[in-house]
């Protein structure tokens, strides 16, 4: 298989992470924040643009870059929220374990997604014929 047909399945395990993650912490937590349940309506859109990554649909492909790399950003800021020294004093230690597991899952899955799809555009252009 080439890395020109894996986009679409590491786009599926970056959302499969970000909806387990959510829900989890969404779960995990008593007081149910509703911000827990980005992540997993972001990760149903992620897989909603599978169909697409997979027929080679450019702008669907580009859409998920976009939405992956904003994701990842934000996981990894709340990533380094949760080691920080400073969190210390606002969660206890079984939080903040979780919180950085969590989040460090989905910053992992993301850049690892999001290199997956730079190398299946590289490969795509090099290619003969590519349009430039």
């Amino acid at each position: 298989m080439s890395i020109i047909n894996e986009p679409a399945i590491a786009n599926s395990a970056n959302a499969a992470t970000l909806i387990g993650g959510g829900l989890a912490s969404y779960f995990l937590n008593e007081k149910r924040p509703k911000t827990a349940l980005i992540p997993p309506v972001a990760g149903g859109a992620l897989l909603l643009l599978n169909p697409g990554i997979r027929a080679g649909n450019r702008t669907i492909a580009h859409l998920a870059v976009g939405l992956t790399s904003l994701l990842t950003v934000t996981t990894g800021v709340l990533l380094a929220k949760s080691v920080a020294p400073a969190a210390q004093l606002k969660f206890t230690k079984p939080v903040r374990t979780r919180r950085a597991a969590t989040f460090g899952l989905m910053t992992l899955t993301g850049l690892a997604a999001a290199g997956v799809y730079v190398a299946g555009f590289i490969q795509k252009r090099k290619q003969p014929g590519a349009v430039a």
